[in-house]
């Protein structure tokens, strides 16, 4: 396959404070000794991350025309993606999450009003010819591309010719978890859920019921289950993967790491597992950096343990 990836969705600033003595309550405060300011948003760190893998990747998002918007378009553009179709909003503040990073798990604020302003009109659809797949990130959060997911994915369909699609929905911030999503699932060839997700959008008690029952309706589906490693359903099969053992700094974006280190496998057809080991060491690695993309340290050590499956 090869080809180019187009990436849209979610783009902020991440704001990530690791090594936290306590707990916040109200009221209160704690202290951490480190923080790290770095490219955010399901949709931006993919887009990082599959670029310094080898894949050339342009993202369409929204931000603002301020600091933080000036400063991801520069990171983007240092780890070689295309920023020319992002959409940059006058007077409009760029979104930002805050992440506390714990060993266990995270907690997460995020502020991305502009972003829930996304639409379909905002998309501008040229140039389009390379394009060999398109990741959609954050489903639940990008409230205004609902309505137009399907058109979107006929408009691009009718300029590339073989091109694929695939999909994170990340966490549902209103905890709604609407059934509107069965209408999209038909149309994706790769959905990448965790296992609070899977469970949540299949309405089941159990992962295995949660895999049965997603994969009647998409191609691929992947769950993600963190300390637990993977599990995956295709057209060759079932298959599972423990996690790698890492020295744990910071889970922020560890999915998003496994996604694009999966679609990098992906658009280079070295098949699913493959793929999903590469997927594994991206995620794995992710969680030893402070910061969803990370130092560029991280992307030399990633290529050097993924390249005995390329």
């Amino acid at each position: 396959m090869i080809g180019n990836c187009l990436v849209i969705g979610d783009l902020n600033v991440d704001l990530t404070i690791a090594g936290i003595n306590g707990v916040p309550e109200l009221g209160t405060e704690v202290t951490a000794p480190c923080y790290f300011l770095d490219i955010g948003g399901s949709g931006g760190v993919f887009s990082a991350i599959l670029s310094q893998l080898g894949i050339e990747t342009s993202i369409i998002s929204k931000i603002g025309d301020d600091d933080f918007g000036d400063f991801l378009k520069e990171k983007l553009s240092d780890h070689g993606v295309k920023t020319d179709k992002l959409i940059i909003e006058n007077n409009r503040r760029t979104g930002i999450t805050i992440n506390l990073s714990y060993a266990e798990d995270k907690y997460q604020v995020s502020s991305v009003q502009l972003l829930k302003s996304f639409n379909m009109d905002d998309i501008v659809f040229k140039d389009l010819e390379s394009i060999k797949h398109v990741h959609f990130s954050s489903y639940y959060m990008m409230t205004g591309l609902h309505a137009g997911y399907l058109e979107i994915i006929d408009i691009i369909r009718g300029s590339c010719s073989d091109v694929t699609f695939s999909l994170d929905t990340n966490d549902d911030p209103e905890n709604k978890w609407d059934r509107d999503i069965y209408n999209i699932l038909p149309e994706i060839d790769i959905f990448f859920v965790n296992e609070k997700e899977a469970l949540m959008i299949s309405k089941k008690n159990n992962i295995g019921d949660a895999l049965a029952e997603l994969s009647k309706k998409v191609k691929t589906i992947i769950i993600k289950l963190g300390k637990n490693g993977y599990v995956a359903k295709g057209t060759g099969g079932t298959y599972k993967g423990d996690s790698l053992k890492v020295n744990f700094k910071d889970s922020t974006a560890a999915g998003d790491n496994f996604d694009a280190g999966f679609i990098f496998g992906y658009m280079r057809d070295l098949g699913i597992k493959k793929s999903l080991n590469i997927a594994n060491i991206c995620g794995g690695i992710c969680v030893e950096y402070l910061g969803g993309v990370g130092q560029k340290e991280k992307f030399t050590k990633i290529r050097k343990s993924a390249g005995k499956f390329i």
